[in-house]
């Protein structure tokens, strides 16, 4: 094997596994956000405080209203 055509295969292991790292990262990402809208969507229909789920959840108030009008349900 040439050194040229050795550095392209390294050049291109290097690429394969950023990408996969880049997959598991993304993947990571939506499998908390999915997560924290489950938690969101759960602890609205229990009725807890606005104030609490933004807490538990890092939502703002308007994006839980959001979620809270699609679910057909109110805030306290």
């Amino acid at each position: 094997m040439t050194e040229e055509f050795e550095s392209e295969v390294r050049d291109m292991c290097n690429l394969s596994r950023a990408l996969v790292d880049q997959g598991i990262e993304q993947g990571m990402k939506q499998g908390v956000e999915k997560e924290k809208m489950s938690l969101a969507q759960m602890m609205i229909k229990e009725k807890e405080p606005v104030d609490k789920i933004s807490k538990y959840t890092g939502y703002a108030i308007d994006k839980l209203k959001e979620i809270a009008s699609a679910m057909g349900q109110t805030l306290v």
